[in-house]
């Protein structure tokens, strides 16, 4: 009976520590998951609209991650970056007819994100072992596309690999494993606002495509703190 009261407190201590988790301090980590893009286009020519499309593009995403916590009470604030790759990629194709466009104007595209990445501010509460904490940011990543718009006199083919800027924003809950381990659970949202690109093609002159693609990721992940 001596034995099982003098143990008492030290279980209470070890369920307390297993239970509450300093956030404070670096850490590094690794992420995967999944990423559904979509990217709109909407083409005009002399200002009038001609055609509009939008695809999707989905896939893997996977990377790593550093930040840095610091823990006030229950409130905990930070900065993370992470870098990911990505195998999200789709083509597709439109076409603008002679009624409207003055001459038959098929579109085609083969568009891809090799990599993104973030670098953004957390905050959140603790909970005993749990964190829960939302994110934005800035987000920036390299956006392949392959245009081709052909008439009946010819086409044009333009290739571009732009790396573009994107606000972020996002929530996710993190749970301490162990005092230096842990596992999370994230959603972002990022969107690159519009951008243009123009081109010339012959029996239409001057086309504008006015471009804009958002993100959506959902992604598990592991770090260590130190």
């Amino acid at each position: 009976m001596r034995q099982l009261f003098f143990a008492a407190p030290l279980l209470i201590s070890f369920a307390n520590a297993a239970q509450a988790a300093d956030w404070t301090g670096f850490y590094v980590g690794g992420n995967g998951g999944y990423g559904l893009a979509k990217a709109t286009a909407d083409f005009s020519g002399f200002g009038v609209p001609l055609l509009s499309g939008s695809e999707k593009l989905d896939g893997a995403v996977y990377g790593g991650q550093a930040g840095y916590n610091y823990q006030i009470g229950r409130v905990v604030l930070g900065v993370e970056t992470d870098l990911m790759g990505t195998s999200q990629k789709a083509t597709g194709s439109q076409v603008c007819p002679a009624a409207t466009c003055g001459i038959a104007v098929t579109e085609s595209s083969d568009d891809s994100i090799p990599w993104l990445g973030t670098l953004r501010l957390r905050g959140g509460f603790a909970i005993d072992r749990f964190l829960i904490y939302a994110t934005g940011g800035a987000g920036y990543g390299l956006f392949k596309s392959t245009q081709t718009l052909t008439t009946l006199l010819g086409s044009v083919t333009t290739s571009a690999s732009d790396q573009r800027l994107a606000w972020v924003a996002g929530a996710g809950i993190e749970a301490a494993i162990t005092r230096n381990w842990s596992v999370k659970l994230e959603y972002l949202y990022l969107d690159t606002g519009t951008f243009n690109t123009t081109y010339s093609v012959l029996g239409v002159g001057a086309i504008v495509e006015q471009s804009r693609m958002t993100e959506s990721m959902t992604r598990i992940g592991v770090n260590y703190r130190f």
